[in-house]
């Protein structure tokens, strides 16, 4: 009697409409909804060193203490930066308000307590924070949607956006392990107006949004986007995953190796201070290892991108003086693919041609991760 009930209970289940808003978790920890330029992070890979490539290592997951996980190197410090404009110093630069923080991982929301702990032991403060409550793909025995994320990332973007103040640009972080890269270049595209709703609904389903998903996906497309754009996409190559090209699309993105290549966008973004790039430089040498000879490449790879579009380059050659100051280094190769501060540009393609090279993307990206 109670295995008939329980079957009879997930096919009842399985027949309801599914409510993709059942699946964000999102808690606001200090309402900041009034900035004008906000970041919005994903949590693993990109912020912390995760492991999920098997069932072992997503069980070991579960059960880490705060202290047990890893945060990529130089992450904090250079979200704080941004953050806080003057590195955890209110400048009048920052008007005593710091910038929204908001940290999206796809991880369930049982891991918030411990995954808070961690970036609290990081010093950080943020936003908001959102999980994703797997338990309701498993309660609609929609067990094939657990590890897919394009239409879940999505819907959360959109909605911290459509909370925005009109004008309103977003910072966008993530990782190649997953598709980060290909939902943050949709959501450009589409508050750009690259990509019609129509167009963007089938772009989403090139990246595996299926059609009952899809419909739910409507209120979130229906947001207020008053002139809301995305200021620019930084995507981490996380250790064992190639970066798949895919131009045009993979234009807009910024590939990064470590977080001190991020501190350097975010200058040329001006969401850090110059103030504070010594002060950077100094705490990744001292307290992370960063060795001086990176740090060095990029900053005179930075000097090169500045001064290419006009702007002041004193206080990155101010750090690289600081650097190599009577100090005997060793060599290190020309960081030539180094563009600080890349703007975002228009795909000029037309609506068919973005989502033939949409699919294509995805399916390098299958065949990457097959082998």
């Amino acid at each position: 009697m109670a295995v008939s009930k329980f079957w009879s209970n997930s096919r009842v289940e399985q027949n309801r409409r599914y409510i993709l808003s059942e699946l964000i978790d999102t808690e606001i920890l200090v309402d900041e909804s009034q900035s004008t330029v906000q970041i919005i992070c994903d949590i693993d890979k990109t912020y912390i060193e995760t492991k999920f490539e098997s069932a072992v290592s997503m069980i070991k997951i579960a059960f880490e203490q705060a202290d047990e996980k890893v945060t990529v190197t130089g992450a904090s410090i250079a979200l704080m930066a941004a953050r806080w404009g003057d590195l955890y110093q209110v400048t009048s630069a920052t008007e005593g308000t710091p910038r929204p923080l908001h940290f999206l991982s796809a991880s369930p929301p049982q891991l918030r307590k411990v995954i808070r702990e961690k970036l609290a032991l990081d010093g950080l403060d943020w936003t908001s924070d959102t999980f994703k409550n797997q338990a309701y793909n498993i309660k609609m025995g929609k067990l094939k949607l657990l590890k897919q994320h394009v239409a879940y990332k999505t819907a959360t973007i959109l909605a911290h956006m459509s909370k925005a103040p009109a004008g309103s640009r977003f910072i966008l972080i993530g990782d190649n392990a997953e598709l980060d890269a290909y939902i943050y270049a949709g959501v450009h595209m589409f508050l750009d107006k690259t990509l019609s709703r129509r167009a963007y609904q089938d772009y989403l389903s090139s990246g595996g949004v299926d059609r009952e998903v899809l419909e739910t996906l409507d209120p979130y497309l229906s947001g207020s986007f008053d002139d809301i754009r995305v200021k620019g996409i930084l995507i981490r190559r996380a250790p064992g995953y190639s970066f798949i090209e895919a131009k045009p699309l993979t234009d807009l993105v910024i590939a990064f190796d470590h977080y001190f290549e991020v501190a350097l966008h975010f200058l040329a973004l001006g969401l850090i201070a110059d103030s504070a790039l010594w002060s950077i430089c100094r705490q990744l040498h001292n307290s992370y290892a960063f060795q001086r000879e990176e740090l060095i490449a990029c900053l005179k790879a930075a000097i090169r991108s500045f001064q290419a579009e006009g702007r002041s380059v004193e206080s990155l050659q101010d750090a690289l003086n600081r650097l190599g100051r009577r100090i005997p280094l060793a060599d290190w190769p020309e960081r030539k693919n180094l563009f600080p501060g890349k703007r975002l540009e228009k795909v000029e393609l037309s609506e068919s041609a973005i989502l033939e090279a949409a699919y294509a993307w995805v399916q390098a990206i299958a065949r990457r991760d097959s082998k």
